[in-house]
């Protein structure tokens, strides 16, 4: 299996030939590493559709979705809402393949049992409990790397992964209602098997993950005391302010890159939060895109510090 820095790098480089509206190259770029990252076919896949899309060649876009649907893939309907799909979106074919894909999506979730990981910390119970929350299109094993080093400063790690799939081998949280459920499931797994401080839960969370966290903090059904957003984004803004309306006591700590894309949604979550009375602290980062800092386990303590104190 390829390491999962040399796909960061290998997608870099194809955002950086796409952004410069350079397609073709970006094409050929994609099909030449495509063999290299197996496991990442159906992402793949998506992106060769989209740039055979921008490059005017409808006939092969179309083949290529089909060919990926008779091979098993599926991608969510949300997917196919991408503009760089636009050359191609009123086609009778295209129309027909998204809405068989959509079936077959469907019918994953449906199937899809409760998947999640777990850290035990070195100490004895009752264990502190971080829940920590996949972002989009990631899986329960996405950043647990980083979250991980709670672990080693004493907090068991719970890493739920949602059951609605994006495509094969990625995930994301539906609405706040589905997120909330999934999380409440798995939290009384681990309270059957574990001796939990529930005195002690928080939940943190990545990108999409980081707004099903903060929802999932401030909703009077999940016993947690706060939140740690990391590029905090969530797509529903009136499901954020229905959260903090009712919203029980709650404390948040937010990690924010200056050069993160979803910067202007997190100013508007916090916007939300402060209206509410909700308080939070940030960490904001000059240099940092939508990923977690380097120096994350100062930054993971702090904020444990602030939302226990």
């Amino acid at each position: 299996m390829s390491k999962p820095e040399d796909f960061s790098a290998m997608t870099q480089e194809m955002l950086r030939l796409y952004k410069a509206g350079r397609y073709a190259q970006a094409l050929e770029f994609v099909d030449a590493k495509a063999v290299t990252f197996p496991e990442q076919a159906a992402r793949i896949t998506f992106w060769r559709i989209c740039l055979l899309s921008l490059c005017s060649r409808k006939e092969d876009a179309l083949a290529t979705l089909q060919l990926g649907l008779d091979s098993g893939m599926f991608w969510h309907e949300s997917q196919f809402l991408d503009p760089d799909l636009d050359p191609i979106r009123d086609l009778p074919a295209f129309k027909s393949l998204a809405a068989r894909s959509q079936e077959h999506c469907e019918e994953i979730r449906l199937q899809a049992k409760p998947e999640r990981s777990i850290l035990l910390p070195s100490v004895s119970a009752p264990y502190p409990l971080l829940i920590t929350l996949h972002g989009y299109g990631g899986d329960k094993d996405s950043n647990l790397l980083d979250w991980g080093i709670a672990c080693r400063q004493g907090w068991m790690i719970l890493s739920p992964q949602s059951r609605c799939p994006l495509y094969p081998g990625a995930y994301f949280w539906r609405n706040a209602e589905s997120g909330i459920e999934e999380i409440l499931f798995h939290l009384g797994e681990v309270r059957r098997d574990y001796r939990i401080d529930l005195e002690r839960i928080v939940i943190g969370g990545f990108s999409q993950g980081s707004g099903m966290a903060i929802l999932a903090a401030l909703s009077p059904k999940v016993p947690a005391c706060g939140f740690i957003g990391v590029g905090t984004w969530w797509g529903e803004m009136d499901e954020i302010n229905s959260a903090g309306k009712g919203a029980k006591a709650s404390r948040g700590y937010f990690m924010s890159g200056l050069k993160d894309q979803t910067l202007d949604r997190t100013r508007e979550i916090q916007a939300v939060l402060k209206k509410n009375n909700i308080p939070f602290e940030e960490e904001i980062h000059p240099d940092l895109g939508h990923e977690f800092p380097s120096n994350f386990d100062g930054s993971l303590a702090k904020a444990m510090n602030f939302i226990l104190s």
